[in-house]
C-alpha cells in the first residue's frame, strides 16, 4: 500500500510522505510520533458531537431501525460512555466544517452500528470499541480534495484511485492518534471496503475482522439511501437492503449480519432465526448497484 499524496496530522505535522510504502515499520515510526503528543480523552456525551448524534434519530429513512425510543436510549447511553480521544473530537469538528454530508454519514453508521451490534450475537461486540469504530471509520475522508469528495458524475480512474486511499490514510491517522490502544478500530478505518470475496479495497483481502464486516454493510446501506454528487438520487430501504443481500449471496457480505438487519428494519422485528425473505418479491436492482463500488 502506497499513499498518492503526502498525508499531515490535523496540527499540519507531515506524518507519511507520498509514495511511501506502508510497512510495519512505518506503523511502528507513526505510533512513536503519536506517543510523543499527548493528548486526553473526553466522553463524547460532554461533546457537540453527540448534541449531533442524538438527531439522527429522527431521520425518517431509519425510523424502523431506530425506534423505538428505548432503542434511542440504550443506543445513545452506549455511545455517551466512550471516552473519545480530543484529537479525534478536533477531525470530527473539521470534518463537520469542510465535509457535512460525511459527517453525518459518520453519525449515522455509528448509531446504527450500535444497534446492529446489539442485535446481531449480544455480547459478541465490545460496546466501546463498536462505538469508536463507527465514529471513526471514514476519517481518512478528510485527506481526499474536495473537488474529488463533490465532482458530480463518475471519477476518472485517477481520482478514483485517490479515492480509494482513504481507508490507508484514516488507519495511518488512527494509528498516530491511538497508538497501541484500540488496534481494532485503526483496523476497521483500514477494511470496511474489503469484502469477503476478495473484491473490495485497499488490500483484496478475504479475512476481515468482524467489526469491519458489521461496518461495512452498515457503510453501504447509508451510502445507497443517500443522495451522493456522483449519483442524483437515493435508494428506497427496501431496494438498498435487497441489494445488501444480492451482495451476500455473492459471499461479500456476512449473510447473518444482513438478515439481522432486515429484522431492524421490519416493523414486526423478526427474530433472525426465522425469518422468511422472499427471492420472488424483491425489489428490482438498478443497474448501477449491480456493479458500482460505494465509496
Amino acid at each position: 500500500m502506497r499513499l498518492l499524496n503526502d498525508l499531515y496530522t490535523i496540527y499540519g505535522d507531515l506524518l507519511v510522505e507520498k509514495n511511501t510504502e506502508i510497512t510495519p515499520a512505518v506503523i511502528k515510526k507513526i505510533r512513536k510520533m503519536g506517543e510523543a503528543h499527548k493528548q486526553a480523552r473526553v466522553p463524547l456525551k460532554n461533546t457537540e458531537l453527540f448534541a449531533d448524534f442524538d438527531k439522527v434519530f429522527y431521520d425518517p429513512k431509519y425510523a424502523n431501525i431506530l425506534k423505538p425510543p428505548a432503542v434511542k436510549k440504550q443506543v445513545c447511553d452506549i455511545a455517551g460512555a466512550l471516552a473519545i480521544e480530543n484529537d479525534l473530537i478536533f477531525e470530527l469538528s473539521t470534518m463537520k466544517q469542510n465535509l457535512p454530508y460525511t459527517y453525518h454519514h459518520v453519525l449515522i453508521v455509528a448509531a446504527l452500528t450500535i444497534r446492529l451490534s446489539l442485535a446481531y450475537k449480544p455480547g459478541k461486540f465490545d460496546k466501546d470499541t463498536i462505538t469508536h469504530c463507527g465514529f471513526t471509520h471514514d476519517i481518512g475522508k478528510t485527506r481526499i480534495p474536495i473537488s474529488i469528495l463533490n465532482k458530480p458524475g463518475k471519477l476518472t480512474s485517477e481520482e478514483r484511485m485517490i479515492m480509494e486511499t482513504h481507508p490507508v490514510m484514516g488507519y495511518l491517522l488512527l494509528n498516530y492518534y491511538l497508538k497501541k490502544d484500540r488496534v481494532i478500530c485503526s483496523i476497521a478505518g483500514l477494511d470496511h471496503h474489503e469484502r469477503l470475496d476478495g473484491s473490495g479495497y485497499p488490500k483484496g483481502i478475504k479475512k476481515i475482522d468482524k467489526y469491519s464486516q458489521l461496518i461495512s454493510v452498515v457503510d453501504v446501506l447509508d451510502a445507497l439511501m443517500t443522495k451522493r454528487p456522483y449519483r442524483g438520487k437515493s435508494f428506497s430501504l427496501r431496494a438498498s437492503l435487497d441489494y445488501l443481500l444480492f451482495e451476500s449471496d455473492r459471499k461479500r457480505f456476512d449473510r447473518d449480519i444482513v438478515v439481522t438487519l432486515i429484522c431492524l428494519a421490519r416493523k414486526e422485528k423478526t427474530d433472525p432465526r426465522h425469518i422468511k425473505i422472499s427471492r420472488e418479491f424483491r425489489e428490482e436492482l438498478p443497474e448501477e448497484m449491480t456493479h458500482e463500488k460505494y465509496v
